[in-house]
This record gives C-alpha cells, structure tokens and sequence, in this order.
C-alpha cells in the first residue's frame, strides 16, 4: 500500500521540524495541552508554535484524547521563548484537506487566543475550537 499523501506532508514537515544535527540548543518552555472541538477530544490535530523570533517552529500531534508535547528537535521538547503563534491543522484520511477553518491556522495571527509568550516556566495551552457546520470525519 503506498503511503497516503497527508501523512506523506506531516512526516516531511515533522522531520524538518525535529531535524537539528549539532545544532546548538535553543531556550524553550515546555508547553503541552489539549485540544478539542466542540468540547470533544480529537486525535491528530497538528498543533504548531510559531516564533516570532524567526527560529524553528515547534510541533506537536493531538493523541486519542486531545493531549499533546510540543516538541522543537527530537532530542529538545518545548518550544523557544518569546512570542509565538499557534497554528491548528487536522488532515484526515487520503485527502490533502485542511479541515479546520483559516482562523485558526493561515489566519490564526488574527485570534488573541492564538498568540502566546513563552516563558522559561513554560505554559499549559488548552483550546477548545468551535466548529460551526458539518464535523471533519472522524469526529
């Protein structure tokens, strides 16, 4: 079976993500969450933190019951201090669908509730995404 085109985006994205050969470490709180919909865990939202400061994002995948680690190398969890924004995906099955709506990744920039600060204390990021219409599958 050949491997499906959404997971195909998310290994490469989170391989340049984790990837950091010899690179020197970068400050970062530990920040770990949950996601829902409506009030309801989702298993494989991609939750990405984008720092303003122009490092790398840290990356992060929703399990069964919507917890997640944001991890910034394979070998460094959290993610770098500072401002940052968040960013919410959800892929599902053969398709190369965003399925959560532009505010809440393209245009995420636009929602207080999406631009953090990390400290050195890290933080614990919960969000609840309200899903107006017919849910993605699977949920």
């Amino acid at each position: 079976m050949a491997p499906q085109p959404t997971s195909m985006v998310v290994t490469a994205l989170l391989l340049a993500v984790l990837a950091g050969c010899d690179s020197p470490a970068i400050s970062t709180g530990e920040v770990s969450g949950r996601i829902t919909i409506n009030g309801q865990p989702v298993e494989g939202v991609v939750v990405a933190f984008i720092p303003q400061s122009k490092t790398r994002p840290a990356i992060a995948t929703t399990d069964a019951a919507g917890h997640y680690e944001a991890q910034l190398l394979a070998d460094q969890a959290g993610v770098p201090l500072g401002p940052c924004l968040v960013q919410l995906s959800l892929f599902r099955e053969q398709e190369f669908k965003n399925y959560l709506p532009a505010k809440f990744n393209e245009q995420a920039a636009d929602n207080p509730d999406l631009n953090l600060v990390i400290g050195e204390d890290g933080l614990v990021f919960d969000y609840d995404i309200q899903y107006d219409g017919a849910l993605p599958p699977g949920i």
